[in-house]
């Protein structure tokens, strides 16, 4: 996958850098990284690089009023400025001919030298060219693994007796190089565990680049919707704990020689997941055009999670305290309010539900009998899941 702008933000490959303007333009990609502590000579700065630089007397507008125009013209990537040593903030001028033009503006907090930003980046930007050379190999080493697997099972899937159904699951990793190495393992092991568990069947191979298939058979439909909730809910779980993020591709395999569209499906599935900013989610290809919606949504109103002042609440209590209230309201609202579905889904008695439910209801006061209501916070849930950090 390309190295883009707002990798640095979105994968905290930088603590504490921001994009301050030019938000349109955050899917530049970055084939390199310039440094210029002053800014005498923006031409020389080449396609595709990020242009690093302190500021140096760049509140001085007269002299760089077209140093933006000049960059984009270039076709820059951006301009990442630091302040705190002869800026203390990105001056106005800049930050308004950056949204004019769609031109990132990323701003770099003091205590970050150049030397370790020149080191993170130059990093990614090789590990984003030795993924983008092995993909093809990797690609075709996955397909030809699953077609001889689903080979295997074709009988008891396509007969025409059969209730049986089979998915492809492609799980990409999009920030395993910002933990450590033993945790990117440990969550995948943790991902093939919950799967193999869930399924009645589960085959697997993963690639070089740390992206995954799985093939899972379930014996009816409903199986298979009971399982792919609960999934999304445990890759929140471990970006909440772990801080590593998946992106999963879902698609059903409807005939053996399907299986080859089932890939560009799914590859579709996390290409969307991409272009509407989500932090991580699962999507199915069924659903594609619900998630379109939801992209768009979150683009024009970024606070609706904060905004939900109970989920607010919750999160919080569930953080200071070690419970667990936000996952029984999600599981208690996926499942259309049926306390004992919701009981036994968490493998508790429907008395201890209740007890939770009325805990919820105390801490903030959410009515579960309104539709709206339910509504609202099942969004909410939503954009937290599938946006927040």
């Amino acid at each position: 996958m390309s190295f883009m702008v707002r990798h640095i933000v979105e994968n905290q490959l930088l603590k504490g850098v921001r994009i301050v303007a030019g938000q349109s333009g955050d899917s530049n990609v970055i084939s390199w990284v310039n440094v210029m502590e002053i800014l005498d000579s923006p031409n020389s700065v080449q396609r595709g690089e990020l242009l690093v630089t302190t500021g140096y007397n760049l509140q001085n507008q007269e002299q760089f009023s077209d140093l933006i125009l000049t960059l984009r013209n270039n076709g820059v990537s951006g301009i990442a400025i630091q302040t705190g040593y002869y800026i203390n903030e990105i001056p106005l001028y800049i930050i308004h001919e950056s949204d004019r033009l769609g031109f990132p503006v990323l701003e770099v907090p003091k205590n970050l030298t150049f030397s370790e930003i020149l080191r993170i980046l130059i990093q990614r930007i090789n590990i984003s060219k030795s993924e983008h050379e092995i993909s093809d190999e990797s690609t075709k080493s996955l397909l030809q693994y699953m077609n001889d697997t689903l080979k295997n099972y074709s009988p008891q899937l396509y007969d025409e007796d059969t209730q049986s159904v089979a998915y492809l699951l492609f799980i990409q990793p999009m920030n395993q190089y910002a933990v450590s190495e033993s945790t990117s393992l440990s969550c995948m092991s943790r991902i093939k565990s919950y799967l193999t568990n869930r399924t009645d069947t589960c085959e697997y191979q993963t690639a070089k680049n740390g992206t995954a298939s799985f093939l899972i058979i379930f014996k009816n439909e409903s199986s298979y919707l009971s399982m792919i909730y609960d999934f999304s809910i445990e890759l929140t779980f471990l970006s909440e704990q772990q801080g590593i993020n998946y992106y999963v591709g879902v698609d059903r395999i409807k005939s053996f020689e399907a299986l080859s569209l089932s890939f560009e499906h799914v590859t579709e599935c996390t290409e969307l997941l991409h272009s509407i900013h989500a932090k991580r989610g699962v999507c199915s290809f069924d659903n594609m055009t619900f998630i379109k919606m939801f992209g768009i949504l979150h683009q024009n109103e970024h606070s609706i999670v904060s905004d939900n002042q109970a989920l607010q609440i919750l999160l919080n209590y569930d953080r200071i305290n070690h419970t667990n209230y936000v996952q029984t309201l999600r599981f208690y609202l996926a499942d259309n309010c049926n306390a004992s579905k919701t009981a036994a889904r968490l493998y508790i008695h429907r008395h201890t539900l209740q007890k939770r439910l009325d805990k919820i209801h105390d801490l903030c006061g959410i009515n579960s009998d309104d539709y709206y209501a339910r509504l609202y916070m099942s969004i909410s849930l939503l954009f937290h899941d599938y946006f927040a950090f």
